[in-house]
Formats: C-alpha cells, structure tokens, sequence
C-alpha cells in the first residue's frame, strides 16, 4: 500500500477533508515544543484551520525534547497525518500544519536557531507537568535537567533551557517580540516558563532578561480535547478509509477547547477565528473544567470501579451512578462555582457527560482514578469548603468522599491502586482501622482544608462508607438518591 504525502494525496477517498491551500506559500511562525499526540490533534488542527482560511504565517516547527518517533515517522509522509474524529460516526481530516520537525538532542542548535529566528512569532508548548522541573508546584533547582543548564546551554536539556539560548540570540541580534504560550493543562503554566527562563538567564545572561521582559510575554490557555493513544487498530482504519498507509494518525472527540490568556507581544495568533476563545483570564475557565469535567470524571471513576466497570462510559450505563454524578454537579458544585458570564453551567455539565458516554473513546475507571490523592484535592475538596461555608447541603460530596476512600481501599487489596501514596494507604491499612476515610484524608492533603474540622460532615462522610460497605455502591446510591430526594 502506497504511504500518505503529497504526492498520494489526490488518491485519497472523496470524503477524506484534505488541505485546502498550497503548502509551498506557508510560512512556520509557531514553534512548539512536545509534538505528540494531543497537539497534533488539537492546536495543529487550528493552525491547520487558520491556513484553510487564507492566514499562511502559522504553519508550525515541532521540537521532540526526547524521542525521534513522531519525526521519523512523520518526516517520510512531507508531515501530513490523518485525524480522524470519533464521534457517532468517524470523519477523516488530512493535517498540513506542520511544516517540519527537529529532535532536540540530535541537533539543539537547530532548536535554538528556529526559536530565535524573526520568522518565529509564538513558542508554544505541550511537554506535560514533569517537563516543568517542579517541585512542591515551585521550579526545582536541583533538577538534574535544570542543573546542567544552570552550568551550561551548549545543549539544553530544559525547554527552559532552549527558550533562554533563543532568546540570548534573539536579543543580541535586537529581534522582534516573542510570545510565548504554555498549552499544558497545569494553573499558571505561562508564569513558570516566565520563572524558568528568567533563572536561566539570570546566571547566564542577565542583560537578555531585561529585554526579554520588555519584548516577551510568557502566557497561559487552557485546552480540552480527548486524544487516546495510536494503536495498530486505529492505523488500519485509517488505512482502510484513506486507501493509503498513514503512519502517524491521530484520534479524538468531536469536541474541542482552547481558551487562551489575551497576552501577546507583536503579532496575535488570529486562533479566535478557528473557534478559540481570547480572555483576560483563563482562572474562572479552568475553574469550570475542574469543578465539572475533572471532579465528574473522579467521581465516575470511583464508583465504577466499585460497580465493576472496567469504562466511565459503562459506569454512567447505570442509572444510579449517572444520576449521582449529574445532580452532585448541578445541585452541589454549581450553586458553589463561578461560573465566567459566557458559559451556561448546566449546558457544560450536560455536554460533559455526553462526551463521558461516548464508547469510541472508551476511558478506563482505573486510567482516570490513577493519582487520585492528587487529583481530589483541586477537583473536589475546594467545592466541599465552598460549599459548607455558604451552609449549602454537601451530602453528595460527602458521599463522593466515602466512594472515593472505598475505591483506595479496594484497589489496594485488589493490586490496581496507582497513586503516588500507594505504600502509605497501605500502611494504612495494616493498622486495619474500622473506617480508614480521615487517615486517607490526611495522607490527601485534606488539612488544609476546613471541612475536617466539620464534625458533623466528616461523620456523614464515615456513615456512608460503611453503607457502601455493607451495601454495596449501586444499592448504596440507591438509598441515598432516595433520601435526598
């Protein structure tokens, strides 16, 4: 079978959506850093959607800080690979933004070079939380990256670190301003790069950090898009509808988010006419995604797990866990959330659970409970002080609680817990107290959160675990739905 490029695009199927310019008049403006899957299926898609459009100055440069795997495998295709959107039926789209790719270790001054370069209007990111070198949600110092690029930049080992030899270059030779923009779901992603960079160049070149904070912003977005990771199966299908062999496809829903932080220096990316959205601030927006979409997930993963369900979308095939989780949102966590004036809270709710139905993009319950004792304590235990303190009813999140100490403890005698305080929830357990809910809350960060100290809450939570316990989750919902009612 012959192999995707632009010599067989024209053998593609007619209903395959293909690049509609010519890609010889684009020019990269955009750097990014982690070219994997979910960037290639979310913010190259709106790249790709801008040169649809007529905008020909953002194509993309992809930079692997690691492997060469999307490169050699993307290189041999001229950089085209196929989406495809898997909703109640699948759509195919050929991908053209991206113009070319660099593997950092092979060749840094490549990197360098192309961040550096006046052609280059905006840095973007998608190198996950580890990439960020943080410690205790500070940068880390004693990083071994960082270390070494404290010593030298011959050949970063950070993004930090490439973007502060960049901008040493780009300074010298008096460059245009930068933008750079953090496109990882982490709270203020834009500042630590700004952090990261200026400790770089504050040992390295500390008069390049004066121009880079009169000719640079560091900026933040928040973006959502469920991208899973390629298999043999989804190449096939591809192959299958193309009539041709893709290497490098992506899948994803049919829904998509970006809202990015309106700070740029020179030249704005016009993303708003692909579908993102520009706001001054981007903190009530990520409120929303966790408070729904995050604290939904959790809670689904939890009581599926208890249930015996392998998927979320399973899990909301029972009619008790998928009214729990609906009215704990919208009777518990609304009333509690700011919600930014262009959202409506219950549409977002209802389109959330939609996409957590959707079962061609099946999410494992154990996948989307791995790291609970982190996850818990941005997604759930902010709304639970919310709240209590406006005295609003917080049964359901109490009983949220006891499923989730329940899920702990029957994932630690099941083998599947994967969470960073495994072997402290087990020790937990040695001690075998009759409710192990407060020691799990400790171990959770919970302290620092008033609701411990409501007695009167913290024993509703202790009831219901040991209803779950006796009753099991499905006749444990039951009763509760009943009560509350």
């Amino acid at each position: 079978m012959n192999r995707l490029n632009e010599t067989t695009l024209p053998q593609l199927a007619s209903d395959v959506q293909l690049p509609g310019y010519d890609r010889s008049l684009i020019s990269a403006g955009i750097v990014h850093f982690g070219a994997g899957n979910f960037h290639r299926a979310h913010q190259a898609v709106y790249c790709d959607t801008l040169l649809n459009q007529g905008e020909n100055s953002w194509g993309i440069i992809g930079v692997s800080l690691r492997s060469p795997a999307v490169r050699d495998s993307l290189v041999p295709q001229d950089c085209l690979y196929t989406q495809a959107t898997l909703g109640e039926t699948t759509s195919y789209r050929v991908i053209a933004a991206i113009k070319g790719l660099l593997v950092a270790p092979e060749n840094p001054q490549a990197v360098i070079d192309a961040v550096a370069g006046d052609r280059t209007q905006l840095v973007t990111t998608t190198i996950t939380e580890k990439g960020y070198c943080l410690a205790n949600g500070a940068i880390d110092r004693n990083h071994p990256d960082l270390s070494r690029d404290l010593h030298s930049l011959s050949a970063p080992q950070t993004t930090y670190g490439y973007l502060a030899a960049a901008l040493i270059k780009r300074c010298a030779a008096q460059g245009k301003p930068l933008t750079v923009l953090c496109c990882d779901n982490m709270h203020g992603g834009g500042e630590h790069l700004a952090a990261g960079v200026r400790l770089l160049l504050e040992v390295h070149s500390p008069d390049t950090w004066a121009w880079v904070s009169r000719n640079c912003v560091f900026s933040s977005s928040m973006v959502d898009r469920v991208t899973p990771a390629t298999d043999t199966a989804l190449k096939e299908k591809v192959a299958e509808r193309l009539g041709v062999y893709d290497a490098a496809p992506v899948a994803a829903e049919p829904f998509s988010q970006w809202v990015i932080e309106d700070r740029f220096a020179g030249e704005r990316s016009p993303f708003d006419r692909a579908g993102a959205l520009f706001v001054e601030s981007i903190g009530p927006y990520e409120q929303v995604k966790l408070r729904f979409l995050n604290a939904g997930h959790s809670m689904l993963a939890a009581l599926g797990y208890l249930a015996g369900d392998r998927f979320i979308h399973e899990a909301l095939q029972r009619e008790p866990l998928a009214r729990f989780t609906e009215q704990a949102l919208k009777q518990c966590v609304l009333p509690v959330t700011a919600v930014p004036a262009d959202v409506d809270g219950v549409d977002y709710i209802n389109q959330v659970l939609g996409r957590f139905r959707n079962a061609n993009l099946p999410y494992a319950v154990l996948q989307v409970g791995s790291d609970s004792s982190q996850k818990i304590q941005q997604r759930w235990l902010p709304s639970i002080d919310d709240a209590l303190s406006r005295e609003r009813d917080a049964a359901y999140l109490a009983f949220a609680l006891a499923a989730w100490a329940s899920f702990i403890r029957k994932a630690l005698a099941n083998d599947d817990l994967n969470d960073p305080l495994r072997n402290d929830f087990a020790r937990c357990e040695s001690a075998a107290p009759r409710s192990p809910v407060r020691d799990y809350l400790a171990l959770a960060g919970a302290a620092k959160f008033a609701f411990v100290n409501n007695e009167t809450f913290m024993e509703s939570v202790d009831g219901f675990y040991h209803t779950i316990a006796e009753q099991g989750v499905e006749q444990a919902l039951v009763n509760f739905l009943t009560s509350v009612n």
